[in-house]
């Protein structure tokens, strides 16, 4: 008669916990739908779509975020070393200050002639430098058309030329920017060329590369036209004088063909931009280059300067929303006239490919793989977090990098070799990479950064270059990640509203929720900060700590509703019968007050073979260690496969599935579970063999039906059970499996629910002592997609063989048995082969149904 108020209590409180529950999970999955849509870099359009929607609010939570990720930067930053790998020349305001009262013409003002960034770039590498990555815009023809005095085998070219012709001296050893923005521009108006001349046959494109860029060179457009399986260069040129004098310029020795421009012509016109881009492309594996930011524009260095001896990277950087810089981006996509997408790559993306002499890149699971040297985390849109080595950027040009240098100091080198006496300074940079930027304040060269406000844009790359050098960089959470991070803090936050709570009765109380919300919360921030400075993981942490405080407010109110109801529950009702620490469990679990029911699972009985003998053999702490072995193991397996384990009987083991957990695949499991039994014991056979001396082997029974579920034991002592006839036909099969030599055998329930997604036969039709209906016993062969072709001619013949017994045909079943047992070793054919032999000589009475008679339970 108490039982029923017990009950009725428990439900009540299980409402009022589970709007709780309710309620911190609306709050969480709020939250947390805001913290797992990330406003994409592209902005929305103004429609009013659900997602769009969600834009507003996720960009605000996106914006507490990131002020507490700069915090975290500066932390982990504070903990690095800066690399010596990567050295900045600077342009600084020091080195034009020198500039403009020296002698040497030309860099009195500003900017330099190209001929000198060129020569500065080759004295960097004959001082050892590994790479030279030249941060300046060459978008325009140099306005200088001299050259600086004393430079050796550059007489009578133009500046552009000239600094063309000192790259290609140290071919692949420098690398220039371009820019690209996300606005179309306007396209420049173009000459008309009524005629073409024809400069020379190529095998294809990529050997017509340096003739085309010579044409572009001299401003006039180049045209790339299929002929047969190679192709040919023309020029466009305004008339046939003109053509042939091109011709010359441009080493055709014969009278060149000149021909009228056709408009179909255009469609194999290729401009400077088409050039650079067939230049600067690479080739992802495993990315959609759609995901990728789109640029409209791009601003690359002029026709003269494109050449094969350089490579070609891009130094622009997008700021977020607030004006800081966190991440560079290393891949964009660029969509070319004839609609076709072109990737390009960072400024010290290329730079590592340079290093990994590698053209190829390879996309997976959040990170970028440059060849097998180097990989960095990347997100889908190409977009790559900076891990900083330094808490600020400082004074100077060195940004979070250990090194810079005034170009000055290199200037002076350049000067003394050219003059003919010892370079002036050693600057140390054998084997380095260089970053040749702009950091002067003309320049307004600079980005805000988590690290500080004015840090050079040159120091920007070069610390990106180090991240790819050294395969480091920030991942960030995948959005689900942080969803269920954000629901679970909203739940925590009910728990610890709900374990504090003892009613609003003072302000001390309130103090109390408080501090114990506010301990929780400080927690989350350290593991948070804690998982960034040691793993460099992003995790949110504003979305789930506003989850948790929202509902631990809401939550607190509910509670303290029902804190003295529930104390009332516990004292007067459970409190009389059962002694104050029960009491206290049932207050944190109410499911102990759950009644035994009956409810259809999949017991598992699986008992080692050979253990007698094994415990004869091996001594008691060997033994016992082997059975703790296995005994972990298959516990594992069945834990793994969202199963039960009843108890343990000896060498055996009794689990099952569809309980506690309700589940319709319950047999799917149990038969899961079996498979991956006997893979691990295959996997630690050598193991056992090794350790041991012995390798076990175990049979395994499995069978579906109703049972009894629920606490079970004495006042003392009680466990949650089942108990039934699946349970006891369970261990019967098991101890079947030796007689036919099988390693799993199931019930004929368990092979109806779970035929679609395993493969069973049919070992035998029984009549069971106590039972006047006849059992099929079937074999688990294994996973449907996953049967050897073999085995499926095994499992054919025997198909075969099955029929004609049961159609009492036996001569023709017992020929097909023994083809089973001589082809494939099936030792259930052979128990039917030694019936049919029987049954041969003394046939069956006409009424025999097939079945067989066996003692069991």
């Amino acid at each position: 008669m108490r039982s029923l108020p017990i009950y009725s209590a428990g439900l009540r409180f299980l409402q009022r916990l589970g709007y709780s529950l309710l309620q911190a999970t609306l709050f969480g999955a709020i939250l947390g739908l805001l913290v797992y849509y990330r406003v994409p870099r592209a902005q929305l359009s103004e429609d009013a779509t659900p997602i769009a929607l969600l834009a507003r609010p996720s960009a605000w939570l996106q914006s507490w975020e990131r002020g507490t990720y700069d915090w975290r930067v500066r932390s982990l930053g504070a903990r690095s070393s800066r690399s010596e790998r990567v050295v900045v020349v600077a342009l600084d305001d020091e080195t034009l200050a020198e500039a403009r009262q020296d002698e040497h013409p030309g860099i009195a003002s500003n900017p330099w002639p190209r001929e000198i960034l060129g020569g500065l770039s080759n004295r960097l590498i004959d001082e050892g430098a590994e790479l030279v990555l030249l941060d300046f815009p060459f978008t325009e023809l140099s306005p200088r058309a001299c050259l600086a005095q004393g430079t050796p085998g550059l007489e009578g070219l133009d500046d552009d030329r000239a600094f063309r012709k000192l790259l290609d001296r140290h071919p692949e050893k420098s690398v220039l920017a371009f820019s690209w923005s996300l606005d179309r521009g306007i396209p420049a108006g173009s000459r008309l060329w009524p005629y073409r001349v024809r400069l020379g046959t190529y095998a294809n494109e990529a050997d017509a590369r340096g003739r085309v860029q010579s044409v572009l060179s001299d401003q006039r457009p180049a045209f790339l036209i299929p002929a047969g399986n190679a192709v040919e260069v023309w020029a466009g040129v305004a008339s046939e004088q003109e053509g042939q004098r091109v011709a010359l310029e441009q080493g055709v020795r014969e009278p060149a063909r000149v021909q009228e421009r056709r408009i179909a012509d255009d469609t194999y016109r290729v401009g400077p931009l088409e050039l650079f881009v067939s230049l600067a492309e690479v080739q992802v594996e495993g990315l959609d280059a759609a995901q990728l930011e789109e640029v409209r524009q791009l601003e690359h260095p002029v026709a003269p300067l494109l050449g094969t001896a350089s490579l070609y990277g891009a130094s622009t950087v997008l700021a977020d929303p607030d004006g800081v810089v966190r991440a560079v981006p290393h891949l964009v996509s660029y969509r070319s006239r004839e609609g076709a997408r072109h990737v390009l790559p960072s400024m010290p993306l290329m730079a590592a490919m340079r290093q990994a002499n590698t053209r190829q890149l390879r996309y997976a699971d959040g990170r970028l793989y440059v060849g097998d040297r180097f990989s960095i985390p990347m997100d889908e849109s190409g977009y790559s977090l900076v891990r900083w080595d330094a808490a600020e950027v400082g004074r100077g040009a060195r940004g979070s990098v250990s090194r810079a240098i005034p170009a000055w100091n290199v200037l002076l080198n350049l000067f003394a070799v050219r003059e003919g006496v010892p370079p002036r300074a050693v600057h140390d940079i054998e084997g380095r990479l260089i970053v040749f930027t702009r950091t002067s304040r003309q320049a307004m060269h600079f980005q805000h950064t988590p690290i500080g406000e004015y840090t050079p844009a040159g120091a920007v790359l070069a610390q990106s270059l180090v991240n790819l050098l050294q395969s480091e960089g920030i991942t960030r959470a995948t959005p689900r990640m942080d969803l269920f991070l954000t629901l679970g803090l909203a739940l925590i936050g009910a728990f610890v509203a709900l374990t504090f709570n003892r009613g609003l009765r003072s302000s001390g109380d309130v103090l109390v929720y408080l501090s114990a919300m506010g301990v929780v919360g400080l927690v989350y921030a350290g593991v948070a900060w804690y998982l960034f400075v040691t793993q460099m993981l992003w995790v949110a942490m504003m979305g789930p700590l506003l989850a948790m405080g929202l509902t631990f407010i809401f939550t607190i109110v509910q509670a303290s509703r029902t804190e003295r109801q529930l104390r009332h529950f516990i004292t007067d009702v459970l409190g009389r019968y059962v002694s104050p620490e029960v009491a206290r469990l049932v207050t944190r679990d109410l499911r102990l007050l759950t009644r035994p029911e009956r409810r259809e699972v999949t017991v598992f009985f699986c008992d080692l073979d050979g253990f007698s003998r094994l415990s004869r053999e091996l001594p008691p702490e060997r033994l016992i260690q082997l059975l703790n072995d296995y005994l972990t193991e298959t516990t594992d397996v069945v834990r793994s496969t969202r199963g039960q384990v009843d108890k343990y009987i000896g060498d055996a083991v009794t689990a099952f599935w569809g309980a506690p957990v309700r589940t319709d695949r319950h047999a799917h499991h149990a038969c899961e579970a079996a498979l991956k039994v006997g893979a691990v014991l295959l996997e630690r056979k050598e193991y056992w063999d090794k350790t041991y001396g012995h390798h076990l082997q175990c049979r395994i029974g499995i069978d579906s039906g109703e049972v009894l579920v629920g606490g079970m034991g004495s006042d003392f002592e009680s466990k949650y059970s089942v108990m039934g006839e699946s349970v006891k036909l369970s261990m019967f099969l098991e101890s079947l499996n030796r007689g036919y030599g099988t390693f799993v055998l199931v019930g004929d329930t368990v092979a109806r629910l779970a035929q679609d997604a395993y493969v069973f036969r049919e070992v035998d039709r029984v009549r069971l002592k106590g039972r006047a209906e006849p059992t099929r016993l079937h074999e688990l062969v294994g996973r449907k997609g996953e049967i050897s072709p073999q085995v499926q001619e095994q499992l054919a013949l025997y198909e075969q063989a099955l029929t004609a017994y049961h159609q009492r045909r036996f001569d023709e079943a017992l020929a097909l048995f023994t083809r089973g047992v001589e082809a494939f070793q099936d030792s259930v054919a052979g128990v039917y082969a030694e019936r049919c032999r029987k049954f041969s000589s003394a046939a069956p009475p006409e009424d025999w149904d097939g079945v067989f008679a066996l003692e069991g339970t």
